[in-house]
């Protein structure tokens, strides 16, 4: 197995880390870089809009599941990302300190800037998108705020 292949083993095993770390009371996992955006990007699912066929369908018209649209971020938007996060997984690394941005992105498939047919178009499923951590964090507290105050 190369370096790629056990990189890519050992993200797609960070969310079950998360999750098992959370369930026996660690609540210091909260403090690794990326894991509370991570976390918030997947209560964010729900809210996405995707059109008719892809909103939770409530018990009656008087139930409302608030909902946002348009872009996370410049090329992406809330529908591919909500499609990444659900078909895929977001991971980021640790950061080491080092004055390098390692450690300072979250890691999704590159679902998040494609549609799903232009993605099931591509050659090649091997890429990644990165979002600014910081940049996330904002973001989603706007999101989250917006879907409160509706």
């Amino acid at each position: 197995m190369n370096d790629k292949e056990k990189n890519y083993n050992s993200h797609a095993k960070f969310m079950a880390d998360i999750a098992l770390a959370i369930l026996e009371g660690n609540k210091d996992v909260l403090d690794v870089n990326g894991v509370k955006e991570i976390i918030s990007l997947y209560l964010l699912i729900p809210y996405i809009y995707k059109g008719p066929s892809g909103q939770l369908e409530t018990p009656g018209p008087n139930y409302i599941v608030p909902k946002v649209r348009g872009n996370f971020c410049d090329d992406i938007t809330l529908e591919n990302l909500r499609d990444a996060l659900c078909h895929s997984f977001i991971t980021t690394e640790e950061d080491k300190n080092d004055g390098t941005m390692h450690g300072k992105y979250l890691i999704l498939d590159d679902r998040a800037k494609y549609s799903r047919k232009e993605h099931d178009k591509l050659s090649s499923k091997l890429g990644t998108t990165c979002i600014d951590t910081n940049y996330s964090h904002r973001k989603l507290v706007e999101l989250f705020n917006e879907i409160i105050n509706n």
